[in-house]
């Protein structure tokens, strides 16, 4: 095996740190462990001190209540250690269908090949997922930090259906590389204690339950509540410590992966399939959105994987991919257009390499194999039974009014044409806009000097030039903030690269007073582009006395995103304000805390009224937001009974709050398209040459 797929020198010495690391933890974990028992110990040998002063004093009743309450607080401990300590991390499989190889001899086919190739085990159970992804994974507990449980493995449907057979192989033999490193005896290791570290540290939700079944025994809760603040505390110490390395040495393990990948499928499979994930996941996010959205007219799909093929189809061919046998291919080229970032930082809190530094190693390594292009389903039988029943795992906690529809992929297809007119800019604009508004002006002013410095054809308006200037200014937007971010301490790196350039932490600052200069002198020119866009539509639109109706556009469009702003930082101010609600607390401080929860609310309320009423908002509200408004706004609710939380009624508070963000946020768009659809039609009237 190791003549195979040796090691790096690199991987190795960070393997050895990690090494280290967990031994660090592991011994920090014991301690916290033994501290505890330990402490559940001395409380009962007090207690047993306490009965044996009893036998001389067997009046006192008060000893033995004493007594009782001391055993009483060693056995909530008791049980809460078990608990805490000794939970079983299992991965949530209630999505997946597990398969076996009577069921599909092809696929399984492949996945012996490639477990024989690499020389490794074939994994313990094989389950298929319904999104673009894939995924080795143990369950796993206490007893793994010294017996690592056995691999599983996953493979996501939504990866199979973007992906040819080569690219599936490449996929696949990426998984099973991390198996490989069970040779050094650390990816398990590693892998089991994140997930103690998860759901210790990091998975609040479980542990806000906890805490929560301990308040049956009353004001007693407040023991548990102490001891678990202070060992979470001396564990999350520990983290601090290790989390590096093993971080470090987890982007070792992806290259490494990578390269087995690499050799056992080639590279241009390994790095078609890296480059292809991205647009397959976002495209099966937007169904999963779409029909989220869609939730109230009770639609769902019988089988999502023709409709998320037709996404993936549609966005590559908006951005002018080229296609093969089917498939978008996306180039290096494509993703650089849109991304024009100059900074390179090595984000050693990261668990996962760039793209780009993974796309580099492996067309280093150029390894030639034979490709084959046909579609990767062509591993699986009885394909379309399979996608239905994933399908179905996906929609099965999902809250109906009435019993749904299926959508048909035609029906799909005619909705998805009409949402995509709705929420895309004109193609003609060349992707001016396409993350990124207005610069904002005084329009009076411009107008006094509207036959000055102006474009002759629409041709030169949105030219590659001036929208490479605007992915230029965002490029730098980004590192300018990423930058400033640095230089507060806000990331916890040494050094990074910009522009070819190596810089230290210290360095930042120097640097950033550079960029600023250089994003002043780069705003004022998209600046001055916007104004001079203004002008070029604002004569057009004179030549059919339109123009007021510009105007008129453009002051809707910069009053919405006038009152973005505002509205975002009173939904910041509510969401913040009732962050108490999803922890432990006592009564009295969750009447504090409710009290300053509704001075916040009262500005929501007053802000969503204002909308309600709101000209310009009439157009772009929702049946449904009304709804919720309404509903909303029909009383003031409480929220707390003195005892519990009114479930119902934070329900309402929840849904209205979403509703105005989803609203509020959008508005700026809906005033965009409205404004860049007339300035079309405008070309399409007069038609200069």
């Amino acid at each position: 095996m190791q003549n195979k797929f040796e090691f790096s020198t690199k991987y190795r010495s960070r393997a050895i740190r990690t090494i280290f690391a967990i031994i660090f933890f592991i011994i920090v974990y014991l301690f916290t462990l033994i501290l505890s028992f330990t402490l559940v110990a001395a409380i009962f040998y007090s207690s047993i001190l306490l009965l044996q002063f009893v036998e001389h004093n067997r009046s006192s009743i008060y000893i033995i209540i004493l007594f009782l309450l001391i055993v009483f607080v060693a056995i909530i401990l008791l049980v809460f250690i078990m608990m805490f300590f000794f939970r079983k991390f299992t991965v949530d499989r209630s999505g997946w269908v597990e398969i076996f190889k009577d069921e599909q001899p092809k696929l399984f086919e492949i996945i012996e090949s490639i477990s024989k190739e690499i020389e490794t085990n074939f994994p313990q159970k094989v389950y298929l997922g319904s999104g673009v992804e894939a995924m080795v994974f143990y369950d796993s507990n206490f007893r793994n930090l010294f017996f690592p449980s056995k691999e599983n493995l996953m493979i996501g449907l939504g990866l199979v259906n973007s992906m040819n057979e080569s690219e599936l192989k490449a996929i696949l033999a990426h998984e099973f590389g991390h198996f490989t490193q069970k040779s050094l005896n650390v990816y398990s290791y590693v892998y089991i204690e994140n997930q103690i570290i998860y759901k210790m540290l990091i998975d609040e939700e479980f542990y806000q339950t906890l805490l929560h079944k301990f308040l049956v025994i009353g004001r007693f809760y407040w023991i548990v509540i102490y001891y678990s603040r202070a060992i979470r505390w001396i564990l999350r110490k520990a983290y601090e410590v290790v989390s590096k390395s093993y971080m470090s040495l987890s982007r070792e393990m992806e290259f490494h992966a990578d390269e087995v990948s690499a050799k056992v499928s080639g590279s241009i499979p390994a790095v078609s399939a890296l480059l292809r994930t991205g647009l397959a996941g976002d495209s099966f996010n937007y169904l999963w959105q779409f029909y989220y959205n869609h939730i109230s007219e009770n639609i769902k799909a019988d089988n999502l994987y023709p409709q998320h093929s037709f996404v993936i189809n549609q966005i590559a061919e908006r951005y002018g991919v080229q296609f093969r046998n089917g498939l978008p291919q996306i180039r290096k080229e494509t993703i650089a257009r849109f991304n024009r970032s100059k900074l390179i930082i090595e984000n050693q809190w990261a668990s996962h390499p760039s793209v780009n530094d993974r796309v580099k190693k492996l067309e280093e390594l150029n390894v030639d194999s034979i490709i084959c292009n046909d579609s990767a389903w062509n591993f699986f039988i009885n394909k379309e039974n399979i996608q239905k029943e994933v399908t179905n795992k996906l929609f099965r906690n999902w809250q109906f009014s009435e019993s749904p529809t299926n959508l048909s992929i035609e029906e799909f297809i005619l909705k998805y044409s009409g949402e995509l007119e709705n929420h895309s800019f004109n193609k003609m604009y060349n992707y001016f806009y396409d993350n990124r508004g207005i610069s904002s002006f005084e329009i009076e002013s411009v107008i006094e000097k509207v036959d000055t410095d102006i474009f002759n054809h629409f041709s030169e308006v949105y030219s590659d030039a001036n929208v490479n200037l605007i992915y230029q200014f965002n490029g730098l937007d980004y590192d300018l903030k990423t930058i400033e971010s640095i230089s507060k301490g806000e990331w916890k790196i040494e050094s990074f690269e910009y522009d070819g350039i190596k810089y230290n932490t210290k360095e930042s600052s120097q640097l950033l007073d550079k960029l600023i200069k250089q994003h002043e002198t780069l705003h004022k020119l998209v600046s001055e582009l916007d104004i001079k866009i203004f002008k070029f539509f604002f004569n057009l639109s004179k030549l059919v006395g339109r123009n007021s109706e510009l105007v008129n556009y453009y002051e809707t469009y910069f009053y919405f995103v006038n009152e973005d702003k505002s509205n975002l930082q009173v939904y910041l101010d509510l969401i913040n304000s009732m962050q108490f609600i999803y922890r432990i607390h006592s009564f009295n401080q969750i009447r504090i805390k409710l009290e300053d929860m509704h001075h916040k609310e009262r500005i929501f309320r007053e802000r969503m009224k204002k909308l309600l009423d709101a000209a310009n908002y009439q157009s772009i509200l929702t049946l449904e937001q009304k709804e919720k408004f309404t509903k909303y706004l029909e009383k003031e609710w409480s929220y707390f009974d003195g005892q519990n939380y009114n479930q119902e009624e934070l329900n309402i508070l929840q849904e209205a709050i979403f509703q105005f963000y989803e609203l509020c946020s959008r508005a700026p768009f809906y005033a965009l398209k409205k404004l860049l659809d007339f300035q079309i039609e405008i070309v399409e009237n007069v038609n200069p040459a």
